[in-house]
């Protein structure tokens, strides 16, 4: 298990894919990759949809651009609100907690524990980012075993 915030899903992709790795390490690497680019591109869709709801539309029902590039928000109430729920969505923790990647995650996380490989700036951000995002399942599961003892005494 790991939980990631929707709004690091591309970035720890991205990492990931950087990592040098052959054979079981790889297909495990880019099995745990594959999701994660669909959940970033779910969370984007869904920021898109939320967009609509506060931007202007042209007569297609279509965004419509700024000059700036961006996307012209019906007012600053709107453009208020827009921004609330779009960091709401973007903090959502994204779980991948499934049988069926217990095997990836865990060759991930040894990959990612053990990576002998110079990082720094965003890489070195992101790398301690992924890690933190492993002990926090162990510090949990570590948590939960002291609760069940303390409930069987």
């Amino acid at each position: 298990m790991i939980t990631i915030l929707k709004k690091e899903l591309d970035r720890v992709a991205k990492f990931l894919v950087s990592i040098e790795l052959t054979g079981v390490e790889n297909i495990h690497r880019m099995r745990v990759v594959n999701v994660l680019k669909k959940q970033h591109e779910e969370m984007v869709t869904e920021e898109v949809e939320l967009l609509k709801a506060y931007a202007e539309l042209d007569a297609e029902g279509e965004l419509v651009r700024s000059e700036g590039g961006g996307f012209q928000l019906k007012d600053q109430a709107s453009a208020a609100k827009f921004r609330t729920l779009q960091e709401r969505l973007l903090n959502e923790p994204f779980v991948l907690d499934s049988p069926n990647f217990k095997q990836a995650l865990e060759t991930v996380e040894t990959v990612v524990l053990h990576l002998d490989k110079k990082l720094s700036n965003e890489d070195a951000e992101t790398h301690f980012m992924i890690v933190e995002a492993f002990e926090q399942v162990k510090d949990a599961q570590i948590q939960d075993e002291n609760n069940q003892k303390g409930d069987d005494e």
